[in-house]
């Protein structure tokens, strides 16, 4: 009788932990939809004893294509229907998952285009455990490494792992890295070595609480720059009604041909965002997204709700400010101040755009050692040579003798004519050892040296 017992009882449990690993399913989309800004919707679970099958799909706002993942559930406490085919798992959990997932054209979208990008993208394949407790799960992902040749060149992605865990107080632990990517081509190679992310945040609404940090040890571009040692942070945090933001970049060093910059240090604080403002805009755009339109209709009505928001923001009159702008030249450091505030408390924006313009007021402040100034526009130069080069301009001949160190006096010569065309290298005022440019907006009007612009601030033509 006890052996029938405990028969019985081992051939009831996966179906249990079945009914057990849909529900923890449904929890876990409906906490993943509450973490990010896509929509993610079950599209069909179908339970069995031993295993299930169910498949989601993911729309991510801005993108024209939709991610459907398929997921194969094999119900605990252990994967019997695992063990049967060969794949000895005995670590006791509530379901075992296995994922894979593809790209299909949403509504509106170019297929041809779904089809170039998933050539170029490699396989994704997770492995997801359900806690015996139903209180959490843990992800494991990874995605296939990967070389395509293109028109230009080739492609080689060495791969990515990561842990995804989500935890039953709503919060989710995420770590990724790869080895990095490069882009082989004759006019611009790049390379981009040792990616991490890491991520400890809450989501609510769409909202995410916490904080995450993303590294690169190294990336290359072109045959003239590198940067090593680049970080970019995040922290977010509820302030009242309002949310409070910290968004910090550092760098080790930045090459530019064989002069070095850095280290260096760009800190950003948002406050004053308000949250039930932001709530409203996710829901609405998640709205958009599952109503299936053409990709021009969901883009303008996406368009007109991001005004609506921006109106409904400047309400609690949020700020932007620039704590603290650092880099280093050999020749002194870049340093900076800013501020942008959008008071729109007292103006009806809602009902005239136009007011953003009287409701934001700003000011700015850089001071810039001459070294920088050059590297500036160190790249303008040569693209200019070299555009001569294709152009037939220069002789072979003269091509030819075009060595780093020919170059290096070309872009001295050339240096003072081009400070004095550059759209915003015309602009800078001698100040002692450096050059100083200040820029304030006021009442519609930007000024510039406290003098009205005319002309793009970052252009890089050779005049007016």
């Amino acid at each position: 009788m006890l052996l029938v017992l405990v028969a019985v009882i081992v051939a009831a449990a996966p179906f249990w932990f079945g009914i057990q690993a849909e529900k923890t399913y449904n929890n876990l989309i409906q906490q993943i939809s509450k973490s990010g800004s896509g929509t993610f919707t079950t599209r069909s679970y179908e339970r069995g004893w031993l295993r299930s099958s169910a498949e989601t799909l993911v729309a991510l706002p801005g993108l024209p294509l939709d991610m459907l993942v398929r997921h194969n559930i094999s119900h605990g406490p252990l994967a019997i229907d695992k063990i049967i085919r060969g794949d000895l798992v005995f670590t006791p959990a509530a379901a075992f998952i296995s994922s894979g997932a593809t790209l299909t054209p949403r509504k509106g979208a170019t297929a041809g285009m779904v089809k170039d990008l998933a050539r170029y993208l490699p396989p994704m394949t997770a492995e997801t455990m359900f806690g015996l407790t139903g209180g959490g799960a843990e992800t494991e992902i990874n995605v296939a490494p990967m070389k395509r040749k293109t028109k230009d060149g080739e492609i080689n992605w060495h791969g990515l792992t990561g842990t995804l865990v989500f935890r039953g107080d709503g919060r989710v632990n995420t770590q990724l890295s790869t080895r990095g990517i490069s882009l082989l081509s004759e006019n611009e190679p790049l390379s981009v070595s040792n990616i991490s992310f890491q991520s400890d945040a809450r989501g609510d609404g769409g909202i995410m609480f916490g904080n995450s940090s993303l590294t690169v040890a190294k990336m290359d571009i072109g045959p003239d720059v590198s940067v090593k040692g680049l970080r970019f942070t995040t922290t977010a945090k509820p302030a009242g009604n309002n949310i409070n933001s910290t968004i910090n970049y550092q760098v080790k060093d930045i090459t530019v041909g064989t002069d070095h910059y850095g280290p260096g240090q760009l800190t950003l604080q948002l406050r004053k965002l308000n949250a039930a403002a932001l709530r409203r805009f996710e829901q609405k755009v998640n709205g958009i997204s599952k109503r299936g339109l053409a990709e021009e209709q969901r883009q303008m009505m996406v368009a007109a709700e991001t005004m609506k928001l921006i109106a409904s923001l400047s309400k609690s009159a949020p700020e932007l400010e620039v704590t603290k702008l650092s880099f280093k030249a050999r020749e002194g450091e870049l340093t900076g101040t800013a501020k942008l505030v959008l008071d729109g408390s007292k103006l009806n924006v809602a009902e005239n755009m136009m007011l953003l313009l009287r409701a934001l007021r700003g000011d700015a402040e850089l001071s810039i050692p001459p070294s920088m100034v050059k590297a500036f526009l160190t790249p303008r130069i040569r693209s200019d040579i070299e555009n001569y080069k294709r152009r037939g301009i220069l002789s072979q001949r003269e091509a030819n003798k075009l060595t780093p160190k020919v170059m290096s006096r070309i872009v001295d010569e050339a240096y003072p004519s081009y400070l004095t065309r550059n759209g915003f290298t015309k602009l800078l005022v001698p100040s002692g050892a450096y050059y100083t440019i200040t820029a304030s907006f006021r009442q519609g009007k930007f000024l510039v040296n406290n003098r009205p612009l005319n002309q793009p601030l970052l252009g890089f033509g050779r005049g007016t």
